[in-house]
């Protein structure tokens, strides 16, 4: 019999094609590489110790054989010049870019300590006015006050006194309750405490001492509390 020629079949629609199916590469711009390079160095810059104090001041002569025994210690004075020349520093605190927090609380403080201001009124009567305090706020008033307790870390050391004026003038204002009596003077006090060792009872009592005296401004508490 004679064989049956098979007719050729058309090829099947599978709606595929290929140059409409086919993923399109996504392209960065190539200022944006350059931005996350420059931050990613910029970060790995700030995150660098600072040299010994006696390479970093110059005190110690960058001769040969001083790099060759101190070759660390050279390399992070080099880093350090570096991130604090005029572009590199404009970059990063302009841009909010820097790094300064590498580890939290890498050596804990020993001292309990917290502040409050004893106001004194017009009419001669004082009151203490307390700041806010941790151990004494719900969990919800916490979210929002921890950046008050940290800002105590500011005015404690003398390199910060510059910060205590504004520090009780704001004690002042949230203590002016009556326009015939206001505050008119706000002593600045530190409550303070020694922990001892893990082993060791704690003290029960604080050391209070006055810290700083200020005269309020009448004109600002006026005008901040408008009345």
């Amino acid at each position: 019999m004679p064989s049956k020629k098979r007719q050729p079949t058309a090829p099947l629609d599978t709606g595929h094609t290929p140059d409409l199916d086919e993923p399109k590469k996504r392209t960065v711009n190539p200022v944006v590489k350059i931005l996350v390079v420059a931050h990613m160095a910029l970060i790995l810059s700030w995150s660098m110790p600072n040299a010994a104090p006696a390479i970093a001041n110059g005190n110690v002569p960058p001769t040969p054989s001083n790099i060759a025994s101190n070759f660390v210690d050279y390399g992070l004075a080099v880093n350090g010049w570096l991130r604090s020349a005029p572009p590199v520093r404009y970059l990063g605190f302009s841009s909010g870019l820097w790094q300064y927090w590498d580890m939290f609380a890498p050596n804990p403080a020993n001292v309990d300590l917290w502040y409050d201001t004893l106001v004194v009124y017009k009419s001669g009567r004082s009151e203490v006015v307390p700041y806010a305090r941790m151990k004494d706020l719900s969990i919800w008033e916490k979210y929002f006050k921890e950046r008050y307790r940290k800002y105590t870390e500011r005015i404690g050391a003398d390199a910060d006194a510059w910060k205590r004026p504004a520090f009780c003038q704001r004690m002042a204002y949230l203590a002016y309750k009556d326009p015939n009596d206001p505050p008119v003077r706000v002593f600045l006090r530190r409550h303070w405490r020694e922990m001892p060792g893990m082993d060791k009872p704690v003290p029960q009592d604080y050391t209070v001492t006055q810290v700083f005296e200020y005269v309020v401004d009448q004109a600002k508490l006026k005008k901040d509390s408008g009345k």
